[in-house]
């Protein structure tokens, strides 16, 4: 969804405000959601109090705490856009697919079109009386018309746990204060996991960061150290650097918009790469502006190598397979198959490999280059030098306070 909130030069996000409780339950549900409570009664003075006498209950409208809500929820409002199809129709073609539970994350190509989709998209939910709150958008038009309409919204706001400046339209690093906070603590491996885990980059847009610090989560398990036990001071070390640096992280601005539509002459290309450490693939698009070519990152994947020893030639073959996967993942959110897609490696083998009969293979080789061939070609598959590479950066890692002036990351793209 991430994906498909970067392709529209308009965006708009909005929140269905107490959406669970605005579903109804059938009668024949709701027994299913009984629950126990203390009965109440007022005293002869008037004051509350708790009755030495257990009540039951039920849910009638649709509690937010049940493993199906989200998919009752999800499928109510689908079937809400079927229903108003013909009515809405701007409406329901943008959301089908862009709800992620209460949240609606909508793009359009122009500001009259986002005005007739925002006032759509209160006439359709009115029918199952959703009211929408917590707006934003990037539109200077559209924020006009809430302003008129004394509807209020935010400039800087969360699209799906991604800090977004609607300003600016720029994308941001959350660091959390209490991840520099932590810094002062003892370092464990405990810490170690819990502080990697808040580290939030669905896109791996900072993915070059993260694989820094997962590879030392790696040496510390392979070490046997103990979860409460003190790291090691050459680890700590490398941890106190990376956590002391993640404030150099708060002035990168990504943009939102990538910059070209479903009409321009827009090229992909992956790059994959492997070490010993950590293999990964990046995703570009290449597309013209005025007579300039422009590159820009759209995402990123990067995994650890495996503890069972493997060779190199072998991981450089995973990271085309990651690579692959990754333009799949993008094909099928963006539904943009039309365009042409080049895939780059700086393994001579893994290349060698591909471009011949996966039958002549061993095992391992031939179920990976299988799968590689079933959604690319042995055409789209090229080599390139290791210093081109910029998935070079997913296999080594790279510090925070040198990923802001990284061009060969930002727009694969050296010196």
């Amino acid at each position: 969804m991430l994906l498909r909130f970067r392709l529209s030069k308009i965006a708009i996000t909005s929140d269905g405000s107490q959406a669970f409780l605005q579903l109804i339950l059938a009668d024949e549900d709701r027994d299913a959601t009984r629950f126990l409570w203390y009965k109440t009664e007022y005293t002869s003075d008037g004051n509350l109090c708790i009755a030495d006498e257990i009540v039951t209950y039920r849910f009638t409208r649709l509690p937010f705490g049940l493993t199906s809500s989200p998919f009752l929820l999800s499928a109510s409002l689908r079937e809400l856009a079927t229903m108003y199809k013909q009515t809405y129709p701007i409406a329901t073609k943008h959301i089908e697919n862009n709800i992620y539970m209460d949240d609606f994350v909508i793009g359009t190509s122009t500001d009259t079109e986002a005005i007739t989709l925002y006032r759509e998209m209160l006439q359709l939910t009115s029918h199952i009386s959703l009211p929408l709150a917590k707006w934003t958008t990037n539109s200077k038009t559209l924020q006009g018309v809430w302003k008129q309409e004394n509807v209020p919204f935010r400039e800087i706001t969360q699209v799906l746990g991604v800090k977004w400046d609607t300003d600016k339209d720029v994308f941001q690093i959350d660091v959390q204060a209490k991840i520099v906070e932590a810094s002062k603590e003892p370092v464990t491996k405990r810490l170690l996991l819990k502080l990697m885990s808040k580290f939030y980059d669905p896109l791996g847009l900072f993915a070059p960061v993260t694989v820094i610090v997962k590879i030392l989560f790696q040496d510390t398990w392979l070490s046997g150290i103990k979860w409460d036990e003190l790291l090691p001071p050459a680890v700590a070390q490398q941890w106190h650097k990376w956590i002391n640096e993640l404030q150099c992280l708060k002035d990168i601005r990504i943009p939102r918009w990538i910059g070209f539509s479903e009409t321009s002459d827009v090229t992909i290309h992956v790059f994959c790469d492997a070490s010993e450490r950590a293999y990964g693939a990046c995703l570009y698009a290449r597309y013209t502006v005025n007579n300039f070519v422009e590159v820009n990152l759209i995402c990123s994947r990067s995994k650890l190598t495996p503890v069972k020893k493997i060779t190199l030639p072998r991981l450089e073959l995973l990271a085309a397979l990651l690579g692959t996967r990754l333009l799949q993942y993008f094909y099928r959110e963006t539904n943009m198959h039309s365009y042409t897609a080049v895939l780059w490696s700086d393994s001579t083998v893994a290349v060698s490999w591909i471009q011949g009969d996966p039958n002549r293979w061993k095992t391992f080789v031939c179920n990976r280059t299988t799968e590689i061939l079933q959604y690319t070609t042995p055409s789209q598959w090229r080599h390139c030098t290791g210093t081109d590479n910029p998935a070079d950066h997913l296999t080594r890692g790279t510090f925070p306070s040198q990923l802001p002036s990284l061009e060969s990351w930002w727009k694969a793209q050296n010196g």
